[in-house]
């Protein structure tokens, strides 16, 4: 299958890159040198710009929509939650707009589960509780671009799967830290992507789900973020970092 995955320079487009190459063609697009060296082509360029965008996907099979911004937006203030917001809803937009006109039918995004974070710790959340994003730019620009995904769905015969995603950490990089539900092994993460691109078989959109939520977290005690659902289209989360703090 030939794939897109957009935010080429982002550590998540890179695991993705990591657990996909070997059974996939993949091609990388981002605005700034993605910095990474694999069996994948690379192309410069923005979602904000309908050329590259078409130019992007031409001849893909499926696009995964990180989300993930360029890091040459500006560090902070107004100027960059303007440039984050537009990237999120007209940016997507593009994006999947010259995907559908050059007829990809499966589309992946990465949302995130931080829009559930105003509620507290102690309760078990699934894809059916209603999301609560604070106006934090990052959280915002998220769940605009993930309803941005949902009307795709609703309004063209393509698959859309939002993956909801947990903070992406390397384990290494958080042991023996006190563990947070919100934790997610970018290998993990990785790996849903490579589930949910086989979740439907089938080249006649008519016979799947056209619009279609998973969360996706480790899989620790008491957690936060239920992971029964993912599980159906095969997600098993190998990192489980309460696990590894409580053993050292």
């Amino acid at each position: 299958m030939n794939i897109l995955i957009t935010g080429g320079w982002s550590r998540l487009a890179h695991a993705i890159t990591d657990e996909l190459s070997d059974a996939h063609n993949l091609r990388l697009l981002d605005s700034v040198p993605i910095g990474k060296e694999g069996k994948f082509q690379m192309m410069d360029g923005s979602i904000l710009d309908a050329a590259d965008a078409r130019q992007a996907v031409r001849g893909m099979d499926a696009l995964i929509h990180t989300g993930e911004p360029p890091p040459d937006f500006p560090e902070g203030g107004l100027e960059r939650e303007q440039m984050m917001l537009d990237f999120a809803t007209r940016g997507t937009h593009t994006l999947f707009s010259a995907a559908i006109e050059a007829g990809i039918k499966r589309f992946i995004y990465a949302g995130s589960l931080s829009i559930f974070e105003a509620y507290p710790d102690d309760i078990y959340i699934s894809e059916f509780w209603k999301p609560l994003p604070s106006p934090e730019i990052t959280q915002m620009t998220k769940y605009l671009g993930e309803l941005t995904c949902r009307e795709f769905a609703r309004d063209h015969m393509v698959t859309v799967t939002a993956l909801r995603l947990g903070e992406l950490v390397l384990e290494e990089e958080v042991r023996g830290k006190s563990p947070n539900p919100l934790w997610l092994d970018l290998r993990d993460a990785a790996q849903a992507f490579s589930c949910a691109l086989n979740l439907n078989h089938s080249h006649h959109v008519w016979w799947t789900q056209r619009w279609a939520i998973y969360h996706i977290c480790a899989d620790i005690s008491n957690p936060k973020f239920l992971v029964d659902k993912a599980r159906q289209i095969g997600y098993q989360p190998t990192h489980n970092f309460q696990e590894e703090n409580d053993s050292a």
